[in-house]
Protein backbone atom coordinates (compact mmCIF):
# COMPACT_ATOMS: atom_id res chain seq x y z
CA UNK A 1 0.00 0.00 0.00
CA UNK A 2 2.62 2.52 0.87
CA UNK A 3 4.20 1.98 -2.58
CA UNK A 4 1.07 2.90 -4.20
CA UNK A 5 0.83 6.68 -2.02
CA UNK A 6 4.38 6.81 -2.59
CA UNK A 7 6.03 6.56 -5.90
CA UNK A 8 8.96 8.72 -4.82
CA UNK A 9 11.92 7.74 -2.29
CA UNK A 10 14.74 8.48 -1.24
CA UNK A 11 17.94 6.95 1.46
CA UNK A 12 20.30 8.43 3.29
CA UNK A 13 22.01 7.09 6.08
CA UNK A 14 21.81 8.71 9.54
CA UNK A 15 25.51 10.81 10.34
CA UNK A 16 27.33 11.53 13.55
CA UNK A 17 25.85 15.52 13.22
CA UNK A 18 22.32 13.98 13.66
CA UNK A 19 22.25 12.16 16.71
CA UNK A 20 22.29 14.01 20.05
CA UNK A 21 23.49 13.37 23.30
CA UNK A 22 20.69 10.39 23.83
CA UNK A 23 22.08 8.39 20.84
CA UNK A 24 19.06 9.19 18.37
CA UNK A 25 18.00 11.46 15.62
CA UNK A 26 17.44 14.94 16.99
CA UNK A 27 13.87 15.76 16.09
CA UNK A 28 15.16 19.28 14.21
CA UNK A 29 17.07 16.82 11.72
CA UNK A 30 14.18 15.50 10.38
CA UNK A 31 13.53 18.91 8.97
CA UNK A 32 16.36 18.54 7.22
CA UNK A 33 15.60 15.14 6.30
CA UNK A 34 12.03 16.34 4.70
CA UNK A 35 14.19 18.94 2.46
CA UNK A 36 16.52 16.59 0.94
CA UNK A 37 13.70 14.46 0.06
CA UNK A 38 11.84 17.68 -1.63
CA UNK A 39 14.92 18.56 -3.60
CA UNK A 40 15.08 15.16 -4.76
CA UNK A 41 11.36 14.72 -5.33
CA UNK A 42 11.77 18.18 -7.61
CA UNK A 43 14.86 17.23 -9.14
CA UNK A 44 13.32 14.26 -10.16
CA UNK A 45 10.22 15.99 -11.99
CA UNK A 46 12.89 18.21 -13.35
CA UNK A 47 12.76 21.23 -10.75
CA UNK A 48 15.77 21.74 -9.53
CA UNK A 49 14.78 24.91 -6.76
CA UNK A 50 15.31 28.04 -7.63
CA UNK A 51 15.16 27.10 -11.07
CA UNK A 52 14.66 30.48 -12.11
CA UNK A 53 14.47 33.77 -10.65
CA UNK A 54 10.88 33.86 -11.42
CA UNK A 55 9.99 31.42 -9.11
CA UNK A 56 10.64 30.71 -5.49
CA UNK A 57 8.82 28.40 -2.94
CA UNK A 58 9.04 29.12 0.85
CA UNK A 59 7.88 26.76 3.48
CA UNK A 60 4.55 28.25 4.85
CA UNK A 61 3.59 25.14 7.36
CA UNK A 62 5.97 22.14 8.45
CA UNK A 63 4.88 19.15 10.78
CA UNK A 64 6.14 15.97 11.63
CA UNK A 65 4.79 12.85 13.96
CA UNK A 66 7.38 11.32 15.50
CA UNK A 67 6.94 7.16 15.78
CA UNK A 68 10.00 5.26 16.17
CA UNK A 69 13.67 6.54 17.12
CA UNK A 70 16.58 6.54 14.21
CA UNK A 71 20.07 6.06 15.07
CA UNK A 72 23.58 6.46 13.99
CA UNK A 73 24.20 4.40 10.46
CA UNK A 74 20.82 3.14 9.96
CA UNK A 75 19.75 3.60 6.20
CA UNK A 76 16.83 5.93 6.41
CA UNK A 77 14.06 5.87 3.44
CA UNK A 78 11.98 9.14 2.96
CA UNK A 79 9.09 8.34 0.91
CA UNK A 80 7.26 11.91 -0.30
CA UNK A 81 4.31 12.62 -2.77
CA UNK A 82 2.44 16.08 -3.59
CA UNK A 83 -0.94 15.26 -2.20
CA UNK A 84 -2.44 18.28 -3.09
CA UNK A 85 -2.05 21.92 -4.58
CA UNK A 86 -3.67 25.13 -4.48
CA UNK A 87 -3.53 28.16 -6.53
CA UNK A 88 -0.08 29.50 -4.66
CA UNK A 89 0.55 26.33 -2.75
CA UNK A 90 1.18 22.89 -2.75
CA UNK A 91 1.24 20.02 0.17
CA UNK A 92 4.30 17.86 0.64
CA UNK A 93 3.58 14.12 2.69
CA UNK A 94 6.35 12.15 3.90
CA UNK A 95 6.74 8.68 5.31
CA UNK A 96 10.25 8.27 7.40
CA UNK A 97 11.31 4.42 7.52
CA UNK A 98 14.03 3.11 9.47
CA UNK A 99 16.58 0.56 7.80
CA UNK A 100 14.20 -2.31 9.46
CA UNK A 101 11.59 -0.82 7.21
CA UNK A 102 9.40 -0.16 10.39
CA UNK A 103 7.88 3.65 10.68
CA UNK A 104 10.08 6.17 11.91
CA UNK A 105 7.59 9.34 11.31
CA UNK A 106 5.29 11.14 9.19
CA UNK A 107 5.18 14.68 8.16
CA UNK A 108 3.68 17.12 5.66
CA UNK A 109 4.89 20.35 4.47
CA UNK A 110 3.13 23.31 2.68
CA UNK A 111 5.13 24.96 0.17
CA UNK A 112 4.16 28.81 -1.37
CA UNK A 113 5.56 29.29 -4.65
CA UNK A 114 6.82 32.91 -4.10
CA UNK A 115 7.48 36.23 -5.84
CA UNK A 116 10.48 37.82 -4.14
CA UNK A 117 10.26 40.76 -5.79
CA UNK A 118 6.98 41.56 -5.58
CA UNK A 119 7.45 40.09 -1.99
CA UNK A 120 3.96 38.36 -2.56
CA UNK A 121 2.76 34.73 -3.33
CA UNK A 122 3.00 33.89 -6.86
CA UNK A 123 0.47 31.38 -8.64
CA UNK A 124 2.64 27.54 -9.42
CA UNK A 125 3.62 27.34 -12.64
CA UNK A 126 1.79 25.32 -15.25
CA UNK A 127 4.74 23.28 -16.15
CA UNK A 128 4.80 22.18 -12.38
CA UNK A 129 0.99 21.87 -11.92
CA UNK A 130 1.29 19.21 -15.58
CA UNK A 131 4.21 17.57 -13.87
CA UNK A 132 2.29 16.71 -10.39
CA UNK A 133 -0.58 15.45 -12.16
CA UNK A 134 1.42 13.51 -14.28
CA UNK A 135 3.75 12.05 -11.91
CA UNK A 136 1.67 11.33 -8.78
CA UNK A 137 -1.67 9.29 -10.09
CA UNK A 138 -5.29 10.52 -8.74
CA UNK A 139 -3.96 14.10 -7.80
CA UNK A 140 -6.30 17.08 -8.32
CA UNK A 141 -6.08 20.69 -8.16
CA UNK A 142 -8.02 22.29 -4.95
CA UNK A 143 -8.72 26.00 -6.04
Amino acid sequence: MTDDLYRFSTALEVRWRDVDALGHVNNAVYFNYLEQARLHYMRELGFLPPNSADVGIIIAEASCRFKSPLKLGERVTIRARVSEFRRTSFIFEYRIEGGDGRLAATAQTVQVCYDYAGQRPSPIPDAWREAFIAYEPGLQSTN
